[in-house]
């Protein structure tokens, strides 16, 4: 039965893998997110056609990288 129990150092890498999940995710939705957002929004560059799809689609691809982010830690 000792398969059961976990140890303190398992637990400990858990909690710090959600500390710096947390952290993550806070910088990216606080501040990575917002700044593109503004950069992009702003551009005094007359951005067209195919470009500005992607450039548009950053900020969703940085939550997505929060979201497998945070599935991948929790698995």
């Amino acid at each position: 039965m000792n398969f059961l129990k976990a140890d303190k150092k398992d637990a400990m890498i858990t909690v710090n893998e959600i500390i710096g999940l947390l952290i993550v995710i806070i910088v990216i939705v606080a501040a990575a997110i917002p700044v593109v957002l503004n950069i992009v929004n702003d551009s005094t560059i007359n951005i067209t056609g195919v470009t500005k799809i992607v450039v548009d689609l950053i900020p969703l691809f940085l939550g997505l990288a929060a979201l497998v982010a945070t599935a991948k830690i929790m698995t």
